[in-house]
Formats: C-alpha cells, sequence, structure tokens
C-alpha cells in the first residue's frame, strides 16, 4: 500500500506511521525541498509477479490491447502537454507506457512492474482487461494455467 503526501511539515508526515523507525528516513527527507512530493511504501514481503504472468501481459493484453486501438481507428495513443499533442505509434511499448500511466492515474501513484509482487501484477492485469474491455470493447482471453507443461 502506497501513501501519497507532500512534505510541508515532516512531523505531520511522521504522525500518520507512529512506531516507525525514521532515523535514516528522517536523514532522506531533510534533504528535500518543502513541497516536493513523494510516497511512503508499505509493503508486506511477498513473492515477486513470476514469468507467467509477464508472458501473458506482453503475448495476450498488450497485441489484443493494440489491435483494439488499430480496430477502433478513432482512438489513438497521444500525449499532451498545453497546447502540444504528439500522437504516438501503437508500438508495444508505446502500449506499455500509456496502459501504466493510466493505471497510475487511477491508483494514484506510478507504477513500476519491476517491483511489483505476484497479486499486484494480478491487479494491474486484471484492471488493464476491464479497462480495454469497458473502453475499447476488447475481449481479452483468461490465462490458461495449462497452456504448456511445466518441466
Amino acid at each position: 500500500m502506497k501513501h501519497p503526501f507532500i512534505k510541508l511539515n515532516r512531523i505531520n508526515v511522521f504522525r500518520m506511521f507512529q512506531g516507525i523507525d525514521w532515523n535514516s528516513i528522517g536523514k532522506q527527507l531533510e534533504s528535500w525541498k518543502e513541497g516536493q512530493e513523494g510516497y511512503i511504501e508499505i509493503k508486506k514481503k511477498a513473492k515477486l509477479k513470476s514469468q507467467e504472468q509477464l508472458g501473458y501481459y506482453y503475448a495476450v493484453i498488450l497485441p489484443e490491447a493494440i489491435k483494439a486501438f488499430e480496430i477502433n481507428g478513432d482512438f489513438s495513443l497521444m500525449i499532451t502537454s498545453g497546447k502540444h499533442r504528439i500522437s504516438l505509434e501503437l508500438t508495444q511499448d508505446n502500449m506499455d507506457s500509456f496502459l501504466k500511466n493510466r493505471y497510475a492515474a487511477k491508483i494514484g501513484i506510478h507504477v513500476d512492474k519491476s517491483e511489483m509482487n505476484m497479486a499486484e501484477c494480478s491487479a494491474y492485469e486484471d484492471w488493464c482487461i476491464m479497462w480495454l474491455a469497458q473502453w475499447l470493447g476488447c475481449h481479452i482471453p483468461p490465462s490458461d494455467a495449462n497452456w504448456r507443461d511445466k518441466i
């Protein structure tokens, strides 16, 4: 669980998480500028995401998402900053970034797949499937635990 905060008053941040040893964290916060944003992450130790989860994401979810964007020709990936807009090519990397940014906007923090555990990866993949179904009418086939024989 990640708790976003803006450093306005270090004491208020400390009060939110009483009982945690803040010595090293406090030293790092001392160097932060007033108003600098960050988050505190409290995580239960768990197994990292599996290769099967990543395989499903890259071999099924992303290609189906790209196909859905291509079929719905009125959609495109676009970065907007002020008055400027940049259209992006529908590649796996761009689609991956797009989905991560949409998910981050929903949960309020940036998503880093490299640090996800199995439950977080499952939640992210489930969200991707639901978002693609809702906004693009895309059906992602469910994962199949028996897709190959384990060696």
